[in-house]
């Protein structure tokens, strides 16, 4: 099998990263998905409704650390930006369980699947 690029987000509905390996456990690509942005009311917020969230970019530090833009995911600068974006409340939470997926841990997209997509 050739795996043409392997992508993780450690921050759910921020731009993530492209990496050159990753662990995979049942519960997908290591450091996936592990910080979501919750409003107000405790519910998860994804870019199909705040996209600028697309706009920050969330790596792993060497450590396993999130950082959103180059800073800690704790920073509270990030957070000011976070509730520009979804409205006073927001928050980001950290969650490694198997809740923090819509539908499954881990998506394989062929290169004719993506293309029919486009087509």
């Amino acid at each position: 099998m050739f795996i043409a690029e392997i992508w993780r987000y450690p921050v759910k509905s921020m731009a993530g990263e492209r990496v050159v390996a990753a662990g995979v456990t049942p519960l997908g690509i290591t450091g996936d998905r592990i910080i979501q942005v919750v409003n107000a009311r405790g519910r998860v917020v994804t870019s199909r409704t705040h996209p600028r969230l697309v706009g920050h970019h969330a790596t792993l530090d060497k450590n396993g650390m999130p950082l959103i833009d180059s800073r800690p995911w704790t920073d509270p600068s990030i957070l000011e930006d976070v509730r520009r974006i979804v409205g006073p409340g927001a928050q980001l939470v950290h969650d490694e369980s198997v809740d923090r997926f819509d539908v499954l841990p881990l998506l394989v997209a062929t290169v004719s699947a993506i293309s029919a997509a486009h087509a």
